[in-house]
């Protein structure tokens, strides 16, 4: 079974809803992680995700496809090797299972709030909050590091990889050295997002627990 790291896909969402307050205005590395986001309102991708223990070795690869669009709103469709489903709305967080045909729904800022990503998320200027580098592993990607100053973090390290101005990838590593990435491809950036995608209702006779509306 698909074990999506919520950690992670809220912590792109944490991205999207808090780095564009800040000010971008030079070269810094913290200024070009700025920069992407700032004026990102959607994005559309299909991605990879992989799983490595701490030892790099494989645990785990899924894929599919996801959606996403100011404010507060995006969907993952994991279609391999499981089909599962996670949408936040704006309000509620709702991850679909079809294999234990069961819905777990969550208030949005609940969910967000219990990231170790969101508890950094004060309204300060990235370079107080983290120690940013740039690191370059590929030769076609740029890599940038996010390691957070708070020594309770929960995490150790958030990056984010470009491919020229197309984010590529992120990738958390946990406070036990397993590591989770996300590897976008056919990314298309501030194009259109059909509304319904954003929107997630139970189908007929799955069970539905949690926060519901």
């Amino acid at each position: 079974m698909v074990i999506p790291n919520l950690s992670l896909l809220l912590g792109l969402l944490w991205l999207v809803l808090v780095l564009p307050g800040w000010a971008a205005v030079d070269d810094r590395p913290e200024s070009r992680v700025e920069r992407y986001f700032q004026n990102l309102k959607s994005l559309r991708a299909d991605f990879v995700q992989t799983v490595f223990d701490t030892d790099s070795r494989l645990l785990q690869v899924s894929s599919g496809h996801m959606v996403m669009q100011r404010p507060g709103r995006f969907r993952w469709d994991y279609q391999e090797p499981y089909e599962q489903i996670i949408v936040a709305d704006g309000e509620r967080l709702w991850l679909y299972d079809s294999d234990l045909e069961q819905v777990t729904v969550r208030q949005l800022d609940t969910a967000l709030s219990a990231t170790p990503l969101a508890l950094l998320s004060g309204a300060a200027p990235i370079e107080e909050v983290f120690t940013v580098s740039d690191v370059v592993r590929q030769a076609d990607l740029q890599w940038y590091e996010l390691r957070p100053k708070e020594p309770q973090a929960e995490f150790k390290a958030l990056r984010v990889a470009f491919r020229g101005e197309d984010l590529s990838a992120i990738e958390l590593e946990d406070a036990f050295n397993q590591r989770t990435r996300l590897s976008f491809e056919q990314v298309e950036r501030n194009v259109a997002i059909d509304p319904k995608l954003l929107r997630f209702v139970p189908p007929p006779g799955v069970d539905v627990v949690g926060d519901l509306p």
